[in-house]
C-alpha cells in the first residue's frame, strides 16, 4: 500500500495545478470577451457623438465657476442610459460568441465585459481622453478636480483681496504724505521738500503700521511733530489732519474687510454647492455602474440564448 507522501508528491501537485489552469483556460472564451468589449466601446463612442451633436455633454471644467453643476442633468441621464445599453449590447455579443460547451457561464462573460470596460475607461480617463466615454467619465475623472477648484478659488480670492488691500493702504498713506507736503510754501527749497516728504512719510507709516499699535500715542505725537517741523503746519492743524487721516483710514479698513468677507462667503458658497452636486452625480454614476454590470450580465445570458436558438434553427 502506498503511503500518503507518495500520493501527494510534488509531481502530483504539479499535475493538479496544470489541470486546474487548463480547465480554467478552457472555461473562459477571451475572444468572446474581447468582442463584447469592442462592441461596447464602439457603441458608446457612437452614442457620445450623437449626444454631442444634439447639444449634450457641454462641459467646460477649466472655465466654468461650478463645472459639476453646469453639467446638464439631462446630459447625464442620456449618458447613463447609453452606457447601460452599450454594456448590455457588449454582454450580448460576448454571450453570443461563448462556445456551446461553456454556454452556461455566458452571463459571467457578459460581466467580464463590464469589468474590462471599467478598467479600460479608467485608463482612458487617466490618459486625458475621457471624451471617448462621454459625460459620466468626465464626472468620475474630473470629480476631484472639480471638488478642489472652489478651495483654489477661495485661496486665490484671499490672495487677491490681500494684494488689493495692500495697494489701497499704500495709496492712502501716500496721499496723506502728499497732502501734508503740499502745505509747504511754493518757493520752498527743493531739498527741503524732499526731506519733508521723507520725514512725514516715515512718520505716517509708523503711525498707521498695525505692528506698532502699542506705540500709537508716541507715533501720533511724532507724526504731529513731523508735520509741524517739516510741513510748516500749526500744531492744531496737524492734530486735526491726523484725526481726519485716522478716520479716513478706518473707513478704508472697514471697506476692505467687508470686501474680503464677501469674497470668502461667495467662495464658500460655491464650494458647498459643488460638493453637494458632486455627491449627487457620484451617486448617480455609482447607480449607472451597478446597472451596467447587471445589464452586461443579462446581455450575456440573452446572447447565449440567441446563439442556441440559431444553432437549433440551423440543425433543424
Amino acid at each position: 500500500m502506498k503511503s500518503d507522501s507518495s500520493v501527494y508528491s510534488p509531481a502530483y501537485e504539479s499535475t493538479l495545478t496544470h489541470d486546474f489552469w487548463r480547465r480554467f483556460a478552457s472555461s473562459v472564451s477571451w475572444g468572446a470577451i474581447l468582442a463584447g468589449l469592442s462592441a461596447a466601446l464602439a457603441l458608446q463612442v457612437l452614442f457620445m457623438l450623437l449626444g454631442s451633436g444634439l447639444g449634450f455633454a457641454m462641459y467646460s471644467p477649466l472655465t466654468d465657476e461650478n463645472p459639476v453643476a453646469d453639467l446638464g442633468r439631462g446630459a447625464l441621464i442620456v449618458e447613463g442610459i447609453s452606457a447601460v445599453f452599450s454594456l448590455w449590447f457588449g454582454g450580448w455579443v460576448a454571450g453570443y460568441f461563448t462556445p456551446g460547451r461553456i454556454r452556461a457561464s455566458a452571463w459571467l462573460h457578459g460581466f467580464s465585459v463590464w469589468c474590462a470596460v471599467t478598467i479600460v475607461g479608467v485608463l482612458i480617463v487617466a490618459m486625458g481622453a475621457g471624451w471617448i466615454l462621454g459625460g459620466l467619465a468626465e464626472v468620475v475623472g474630473g470629480g476631484l478636480s472639480a471638488a478642489g477648484k472652489p478651495a483654489a478659488a477661495l485661496a486665490e480670492s484671499g490672495v487677491d483681496a490681500a494684494k488689493d488691500a495692500l495697494k489701497q493702504s499704500s495709496d492712502a498713506l501716500t496721499s496723506f504724505t502728499n497732502e501734508a507736503v503740499s502745505n509747504r510754501p511754493a518757493d520752498a527749497a527743493t531739498n527741503g521738500t524732499i526731506r519733508a516728504r521723507r520725514e512725514v512719510g516715515l512718520a505716517v507709516a509708523r503711525f498707521f503700521n498695525p505692528a506698532e499699535v502699542n506705540q500709537q500715542a508716541e507715533n501720533r505725537a511724532a507724526l504731529v511733530k513731523a508735520l509741524v517741523d517739516n510741513a510748516g503746519m500749526k500744531e492744531s492743524d496737524a492734530n486735526q489732519a491726523v484725526a481726519d487721516w485716522s478716520a479716513s483710514y478706518d473707513r478704508l479698513k472697514a471697506d476692505l474687510a467687508a470686501t474680503k468677507n464677501a469674497a470668502e462667503a461667495k467662495a464658500r458658497e460655491i464650494a458647498d454647492r459643488t460638493a453637494s452636486d458632486l455627491a449627487i452625480y457620484s451617486l448617480g454614476a455609482f447607480v449607472a455602474f451597478v446597472l451596467g454590470a447587471l445589464a452586461a450580465g443579462c446581455g450575456g445570458r440573452h446572447g447565449a440564448k440567441c446563439s442556441l436558438q440559431c444553432e437549433n434553427a440551423i440543425t433543424a
